[in-house]
């Protein structure tokens, strides 16, 4: 099948604001300007203990091991192998918040494997079990990532170039209560942190960040009122455009959580 490498604008966002994109998927109108205002409420402390818990849901996904213009049946889109999937990804996006400072605990634990149902079941046990072993951590970074194949088969390589490199642009998915979905009263908390770190990634490395997906939904957001889920790149991307994602976002983050 054909590979497609494109650069996701924000030509899809229906709310915009100050370098902030969000496609709003739910019923509620949100005020971007007036979230931005209220602020974030969580901060970090000054200590070297765990203030950032990284964990995997569908920890097997998995990257191409090169770049090039078309994928074969052989090509995995997950492994258990985790030099080759997400958690690579994540031992990247440790590093980088280790060097600014902040403490991370990386959870490698395989949600999705060997079923898939019930990843997110899964990955809720082992985030309440960290929060509970960590009770420092302030913030929860589920790392996914993407998947976009048109109805041709063809798939989508979302990518940009950041200071000569090519790299995969990410997504935040932020969640809420809305219709059917309840159990959620804190989502403006963690929307907030999402908005406002999709705005300084604007700022530091423009075109990083495709627009944020807000959706009435739960994806174990609800468990913290400092939770992310963060989409980098697709199965389409190689490896090493994903981590050096995780470089971009790991410095676009310390320097938010450092801005609280």
């Amino acid at each position: 099948g054909k590979i497609i490498r494109k650069t996701v604008d924000s030509s899809d966002a229906n709310l915009k604001y100050n370098r902030i994109y969000v496609k709003n998927g739910t019923s509620k109108t949100v005020d971007l300007k007036a979230e931005l205002l209220a602020g974030v409420s969580l901060r970090l402390a000054d200590t070297k203990e765990p203030q950032v818990l990284i964990v995997h849901t569908h920890t097997t996904e998995c990257y191409l091991s090169e770049q090039r213009e078309y994928y074969t049946a052989s090509d995995k889109t997950r492994s258990t192998n985790d030099s080759e999937n997400v958690v690579a990804v994540g031992e990247v996006l440790k590093a980088g918040l280790e060097k600014k400072g902040i403490g991370v605990v990386h959870a490698a634990e395989k949600h999705d494997y060997p079923e898939y149902t019930g990843s997110y079941n899964r990955a809720a046990d082992t985030i309440n079990r960290y929060l509970k072993k960590y009770p420092t951590i302030r913030v929860v970074i589920d790392l996914h990532r993407d998947s976009i194949t048109a109805d041709d088969g063809s798939k989508t390589a979302v990518v940009t170039e950041i200071d000569g490199r090519s790299a995969a642009q990410v997504m935040l998915v932020a969640g809420c209560e809305d219709g059917s979905v309840t159990g959620f009263p804190n989502w403006r908390e963690n929307f907030r942190l999402a908005i406002k770190l999709q705005q300084t990634m604007e700022v530091m490395y423009p075109s990083l960040a495709r627009p944020i997906l807000f959706t009435p939904r739960k994806y174990n957001l609800h468990l913290t009122t400092g939770s992310l889920l963060i989409e980098c790149g697709t199965e389409a991307n190689t490896l090493e455009e994903a981590k050096y994602s995780a470089e971009l976002i790991a410095a676009a983050l310390a320097s938010t959580l450092h801005l609280l």
